[in-house]
């Protein structure tokens, strides 16, 4: 989230045109901006947050005093009392099907939040299995919905020299290895990344693990089965660059997650001239490219074979990776903002957008 936002604020940093006012909740935590950013901040305070009264009737207080020309609502929940033009990016439905079920998630996800998809002036998704999933739940939503891909960074989509290596990379030497990411998240399925190590036999290949907190590792390496245990290796918090890097030297990614809204590991890998392995599930579906290698969910087999098929791809794998990295231009923020840009101007053509 905190990306998407980042992004279309330093995209639009030379648009004079645009004026943003960024919304906060926290006024203990800094807002950081981009360079160049165009706008202000207001970080501010509002009893009864744990309600989700900051967004159903604080923000909406601050937006009527201070009015901007639309309000946008970047992280998927909006209020209901919309004294704007409002826009939301509705990412994916997972809350609707995850919640508690307590009579306040009930009366939040199941009655306040509709109610607010159906008076708000535009819905932004991320992908068309997002948006399937939306009309599935709410059909009269379907003429406002509108559906945006994310980006990826820049450098991702430029030709390069190869990123330096991180401490992870060093640590492995010589071997090779594959890469996971997805934490320890049940439907990103950890467990099935290091079944699939487990069923190759190659003693030399090496699993890296990436987006565990300090004691998730923990948790996580002391559940490993033993005959894996010194195969696989923990990543530290990774800059991009150094994620960058990780994939550039990678025998392939593994990405078996079950359900996303947006897949960024299977645009970035491939980008990155990583051959990645995952099943065309949900938006994932959309993501099959040059360098991709898909797999049904629950077939250890078959995800065994799609990784012995990324090591074998020997002196086509750089026209492969350039190839896909002309596919990936698909996936840049610069035309992720300009379609925001589209909705914003079919909503309430102006200057100023809230956020």
């Amino acid at each position: 989230m905190g990306r998407y936002v980042q992004e279309l604020l330093r995209q639009s940093a030379t648009d004079s045109a645009l004026h943003w006012r960024l919304y906060s909740d926290d006024p203990a935590k800094p807002l950081h901006v981009p360079p160049g950013f165009r706008g202000e901040v207001d970080v501010f305070s509002f009893r009864g947050d744990r309600f989700q009264l900051w967004e159903q009737l604080g923000l909406p207080l601050r937006v009527r005093r201070k009015p901007v020309d639309l309000l946008h609502c970047t992280e998927g929940t909006l209020p209901r009392w919309q004294p704007v033009p409002t826009v939301v990016t509705l990412h994916d439905t997972l809350a609707w099907q995850e919640h508690d079920g307590s009579a306040q998630a009930l009366r939040y996800w199941d009655s306040w939040q509709p109610a607010a998809l159906r008076r708000c002036a535009h819905i932004i998704t991320i992908s068309e299995s997002s948006r399937r999933d939306i009309l599935a739940r709410w059909p009269e939503l379907g003429s406002k919905v509108t559906v945006i891909p994310h980006g990826i960074a820049d450098e991702y989509l430029q030709t390069s020299a190869d990123a330096p290596q991180s401490v992870v990379q060093q640590s492995l030497g010589e071997s090779p290895y594959l890469v996971y990411l997805g934490g320890p998240l049940a439907r990103k399925r950890f467990d099935w990344a290091v079944r699939v190590l487990s069923s190759l036999n190659m003693p030399d290949l090496r699993l890296v693990a990436c987006g565990f907190s300090a004691d998730a590792r923990h948790t996580a390496g002391q559940g490993l089965p033993v005959d894996v245990r010194e195969k696989v290796h923990f990543a530290p918090f990774l800059a991009d660059a150094e994620l960058r890097a990780l994939y550039q030297g990678a025998a392939a990614v593994l990405y078996p997650t079950e359900y996303e809204g947006f897949g960024f590991p299977a645009i970035e890998a491939q980008a990155a001239g990583a051959p990645v392995v995952f099943s065309p599930v949900s938006s994932l579906q959309e993501l099959v490219g040059p360098l991709s290698l898909t797999a049904p969910l629950n077939d250890l087999h078959a995800w065994g074979l799609a990784v012995q098929q990324a090591l074998s791809l020997g002196n086509s794998r750089p026209q492969l990776s350039a190839e896909a990295r002309q596919w990936a231009q698909r996936f840049s923020w610069k035309r992720s903002l300009e379609a925001h840009l589209r909705v914003y101007d079919s909503v309430k053509p102006g200057s100023a957008a809230g956020c």
